[in-house]
């Protein structure tokens, strides 16, 4: 299981729980590349809705993708 669809697995899970989906998404963003989060952000808008896709917009300001994956 890809990193992506293994989150969006456990962000289904934990849909429940707004404390729990804000925590779970942190670390979607944080644990998928530059190049799945245009794809965890769709996911987010249509699965979660737009508040947890804009939550996610936001947690992804504060990743620096500046240096990863330039050699690919």
């Amino acid at each position: 299981m890809e990193t992506l669809e293994y989150h969006e697995t456990i962000l289904n899970k934990v849909s429940f729980d707004k404390k729990l989906l804000k925590m779970e998404l942190k670390k979607a963003v944080r644990n998928t590349t530059c190049s799945q989060q245009p794809a965890l952000l769709e996911w987010c808008g249509e699965h979660l809705g737009e508040e947890y896709k804009k939550m996610a917009a936001g947690f992804m300001e504060n990743k620096s993708c500046a240096f990863e994956e330039q050699d690919s």
